[in-house]
């Protein structure tokens, strides 16, 4: 091998291995992290939280309101919804040889239906008890922290002017006429990324999508998704990056719902939302302060 393909060869290793380490706008945590959080804003002594967790969290006012505290922080729980099964049993570790956790979960939440009476701290614990005594043992792993929409609309904002988004694609994307072109992709493909939901090395990472959006096209294990991606990763080498981001969730995740409130309600609306701010008509003997001049 001769130095100039030796150093593009190290080169693309070293880009591969900086890409796989960057943060974007990915949250990822741990159950602990979010507890030691969680206590630190409700004002939990650090020998009173040992003692609870050691005690399996006895049924007290602070400990309730602890565990809601958590589960609002790690998002497996929301006022709209209530409990999210697949966010919080992504916490827990089955025990080994236990096929039946599952089972014992689902017969306990059943058993500790709220009630009227109940306030939301009660609520949770109730739920978290479940998980707790049936579904296996806290895992320390930190795991995927979903977006919520006002996020997601943020994220799509912000990549607005990172990438410098032109007038014309913005108005393509508030009006929901999307693609209009490799504008348009390379954004896509800016917002999954910067989001944790795709990496050129990787491709689509289900377990995050299925984190996110909870449906059955999303799922690790769904044999038709991944049968689709690995054909989607054989397509690669004749596509723009931009353009494999795209066809990747048009070709396998085209149905989904998750990718029509990307593209129909997040972009829609972060575009609109964009477009409304003032615009700067930037010349040579003037030059506008404004934050998000496009020289037009």
């Amino acid at each position: 091998m001769n130095s100039f393909a030796l150093l593009v060869f190290v080169l693309a290793v070293g880009a591969g291995s900086v890409s796989a380490s960057l943060q974007h706008y990915i949250v990822e945590k741990s159950f602990n992290q979010a507890q030691a959080e969680c206590a630190e804003y409700q004002g939990v002594h650090a020998d009173d939280l040992l003692r609870y967790v050691k005690e399996g969290y006895p049924d007290v006012e602070e400990v309730r309101c602890l565990l809601r505290c958590v589960a609002f922080n790690l998002r497996f729980w929301n006022h709209t919804t209530g409990l999210q099964k697949h966010m919080i049993a992504g916490h827990f570790v089955p025990y080994p040889h236990d096929f039946h956790n599952v089972e014992r979960t689902e017969a306990c939440l059943a058993e500790n239906l709220y009630t009227c009476d109940d306030d939301l701290c009660t609520q949770v614990y109730k739920a978290f008890q479940c998980y707790y005594q049936h579904y296996g043992a806290l895992s320390e792993c930190p795991q995927f922290v979903v977006n919520t929409y006002l996020e997601d609309k943020q994220l799509a904002y912000d990549l607005f002017g990172m990438l410098a988004v032109t007038h014309p694609t913005l108005q393509h994307l508030a009006g929901g006429c999307f693609p209009s072109g490799e504008e348009s992709l390379c954004f896509f493909y800016s917002f999954v990324t910067r989001s944790g939901l795709y990496s050129v090395e990787d491709g689509a990472k289900l377990e995050r999508l299925y984190y996110q959006y909870h449906e059955e096209v999303f799922n690790p294990n769904n044999a038709k998704t991944v049968a689709c991606l690995q054909n989607q990763k054989k397509l690669a080498c004749k596509k723009t990056t931009c353009q494999q981001a795209y066809d990747t969730f048009q070709a396998c995740f085209g149905e989904s719902q998750g990718l029509e409130y990307l593209l129909h309600t997040v972009f829609v609306d972060a575009a609109k939302d964009f477009l409304g701010q003032p615009v700067c008509h930037c010349t040579s003997r003037k030059s506008c302060n404004l934050h998000n001049s496009y020289g037009l």
